[in-house]
């Protein structure tokens, strides 16, 4: 005894234009939603599942994390496969500086760099060996000191000398002086020149691990262009950073570590948090939101405590069921919907803009701000309503956007 409103649905169900979200009214108690729900289950089981959703830190703006789609039901695999990968290379990535080619390297760069050093400063003391000088390194830097029969002058060898010899002493001095200046400036320059020598061959060293450790990982999801991207950003991150998987050579403090505890470890901005899971949906979603709040609708950013304060990432950012609807359907009650204004005007923007902001909802509305802003999501989710006929009365009369969006 429902032809007409089976077949709306139906209609509703196929139109894949925006705006064609659908509005069930009728009498309380004749099994609309029993209805609703059958026959959207049907219709979902004919069309494809949609992918899965990850979100990964943004090594551009920590505080902007984006989401990536993942093929479907291989998100927490993915996820797996990256902890996997950075436990390998927390043990891999030592080795590979302790190994007997990697020193051989870097002994051989070393003692170059350290060749030219030594001629500098070999020039320098022959130069103020013809001048009757010497070069004393002191806690307060290079002194030039005069010296005679091989061993430095005193203050009063030196007023004993003529006034001519004086002079002459103290232009030697002043010229040795200026010759110091520039064979430090060249010392420095080669310093410069032998840390980035060593930090090109470190990194080609990780690079080498780091790519032959993920290749499988790219293997798997070559097909893939955000995860392609997302997996150079992590190399290059890693082979950047490479200091942070290698064993710390400062001495531990135990006093301060117990008044200040160590932050997280930075291996965790390469984690990959698992926002949307579809391993057990066949077909399209179809997702029923008994208690439509903003948080249970659009997700939440959580926060844990830290040393009398909050802290929050990328990792805490937790999804709602209008994510877990995409690619699918998201029915709600309106009575419920309508509860909160806030609710019903996000929901009426996202369906309008075709994206999801997963975001605090004091920060979203102008009532404080949040260290976390992740990058909208981009959705395609019809929305069905059900409710009396007296709030789609109000809505279709009042609400400029709702014939638009609910056509």
């Amino acid at each position: 005894g429902q032809e007409r409103a089976v077949h709306a649905i139906d209609f509703g169900l196929n139109m894949t234009s925006p705006g064609y979200n659908i509005f069930v009214t009728g009498i309380e108690g004749t099994g609309r939603t029993t209805i609703v729900r059958d026959i959207t289950a049907k219709h979902a089981q004919a069309l494809p599942t949609p992918c899965d959703w990850c979100m990964v830190n943004n090594f551009q703006d920590e505080y902007r994390p984006k989401a990536i789609p993942v093929p479907s039901g291989s998100a927490v695999l993915f996820s797996k496969q990256m902890d996997r990968l950075i436990h390998m290379l927390k043990n891999q990535l030592p080795k590979a500086f302790e190994s007997s080619s990697f020193q051989e390297k870097s002994t051989q760069v070393q003692e170059s760099f350290q060749l030219e050093e030594k001629n500098l400063f070999q020039t320098l003391e022959q130069s103020a060996k013809e001048k009757n000088l010497v070069i004393n390194k002191g806690s307060s830097g290079y002194q030039t000191i005069p010296v005679r029969d091989g061993k430095p002058m005193t203050q009063e060898a030196f007023q004993e000398l003529s006034e001519q010899e004086q002079e002459k002493l103290k232009a030697d001095m002043q010229t040795l002086q200026g010759e110091l200046e520039t064979t430090l400036r060249e010392v420095s320059k080669i310093r410069q020149s032998m840390s980035k020598a060593m930090d090109k061959i470190m990194a080609e060293t990780a690079l080498f691990v780091v790519k032959e450790r993920m290749e499988y990982i790219k293997e798997s999801y070559a097909a893939c262009h955000e995860i392609m991207a997302y997996l150079d950003e992590v190399q290059a991150d890693i082979v950047e950073n490479v200091e942070d998987f290698l064993p710390s050579q400062e001495p531990a403090n135990q006093a301060a570590s117990m008044l200040f505890p160590a932050p997280a470890p930075s291996s965790n901005k390469y984690m990959v948090n698992v926002i949307a899971d579809r391993r057990k949906v066949k077909g399209a979603p179809v997702v029923f939101e008994p208690n439509p709040t903003y948080q249970n609708l659009f997700g939440q950013i959580e926060k844990k405590a830290h040393m009398g304060g909050v802290t929050t990432d990328f990792t805490l950012v937790k999804s709602g069921s209008f994510l877990q609807a995409d690619g699918g359907f998201l029915i709600m009650e309106i009575e419920s919907l309508l509860m909160n204004p806030v609710v019903w005007e996000a929901l009426k923007r996202s369906l309008q803009n075709k994206l999801l902001f997963i975001e605090d909802i004091s920060s979203a509305h102008g009532y404080a701000t949040s260290s976390l802003r992740p990058e909208p999501i981009p959705l395609d989710v019809k929305v069905i309503l059900i409710g009396g006929y007296q709030p789609f009365e109000v809505l279709q009369n009042y609400d400029s956007k709702f014939n638009k969006i609910f056509k």
